[in-house]
């Protein structure tokens, strides 16, 4: 197998620096290992081969970024850094924004986050040389490159990639209304609810934990945000939420969460609470309770 020494070059096609702050620590850190790459940082384009680009690509960043892919010399290989690079993120919506990157370049490895850990860039790089190794082979790049990087952690409190406890959701939506990068979708079919999580455009903002009224949403430590171009829009979160058969009507309906019987009912009300049973079949039952 040929061997090549990964030169790279960061492109800024309009990020707010938060990922260059972040590429540069990872750069010049020892503890993320770049070292052990053997990568070279160049200051020309020319003489890259491993491209490595920050933020969602603006309409005056367009003319630069086209001009500086006439001079990269085949094969090469494109990193997008930062969830504005893979989906422009909070951005996507701006008159001023005509990316993501991948409409203008045919992108390898994406590292989503805002910004990524260092860690994450890190592993995109790695991962970045393993397909530049292909290419320079001839080899069929593969559907998934396993984890170079095994030693990495990050602390528990750290706000990384959103989950979702579906037994506590109700569906309300709130999560996906304060969402600033139009990260969740919830959709509706005869079932229930089907709660979305789209990694590659999550800002890691925690809007949505902050506002989820029964705690059903909530961030883990979790930065392992690199994926191949070929994953990128199979790197979802899909919980579902099943709607209940009302033991009184039939009808179906969607059942009080844990999190939200926990902050309406006391304990001991809780425990009497028939929640088998549709809202309003409860209030027809709470009045007779009450009146009859």
């Amino acid at each position: 197998m040929a061997k090549i020494i990964p030169k790279i070059f960061r492109i800024n096609t309009g990020s707010c620096n938060g990922c260059d702050v972040e590429f540069v620590a990872t750069a010049f850190v020892d503890k993320f290992h770049i070292t052990s790459l053997n990568v070279e940082l160049v200051d020309d384009v020319k003489d890259a081969n491993l491209l490595v680009i920050t933020g969602p690509l603006t309409a005056r960043s367009e003319s630069f970024l086209k001009n500086a892919l006439t001079k990269l010399r085949k094969p090469f290989v494109v990193v997008g850094v930062g969830t504005c690079s893979v989906s422009c993120g909070i951005f996507r919506d701006s008159y001023a924004i005509n990316g993501p990157i991948d409409k203008f370049v045919a992108v390898d490895v994406n590292v989503a986050g805002c910004p990524p850990r260092p860690e994450s860039i890190a592993e995109g790089i790695a991962k970045g040389i393993k397909v530049l190794e292909q290419k320079l082979n001839g080899e069929v790049i593969p559907k998934k490159i396993d984890t170079i990087f095994s030693d990495f952690s990050a602390p528990a409190s750290f706000r990384g990639r959103m989950d979702l406890n579906a037994d506590m959701c109700t569906g309300c939506r709130t999560c996906e209304t304060v969402c600033p990068s139009t990260a969740i979708k919830i959709s509706e079919d005869a079932n229930g609810f089907i709660h979305k999580i789209w990694h590659n455009s999550c800002c890691y903002c925690g809007n949505c934990a902050y506002f989820c009224p029964t705690g059903a949403i909530f961030s883990t430590n979790s930065f392992d945000t690199v994926k191949l171009q070929n994953e990128k829009y199979s790197d979802v979160n899909v919980s579902h939420i099943f709607y209940d058969e009302c033991t009184c009507c039939g009808e179906k309906y969607m059942p009080p969460s844990r999190g939200l019987l926990s902050k309406s009912y006391i304990k001991e009300d809780r425990n009497k609470l028939n929640a088998a049973i549709c809202s309003k079949c409860r209030k027809e039952e709470n009045f007779k309770r009450m009146y009859g």
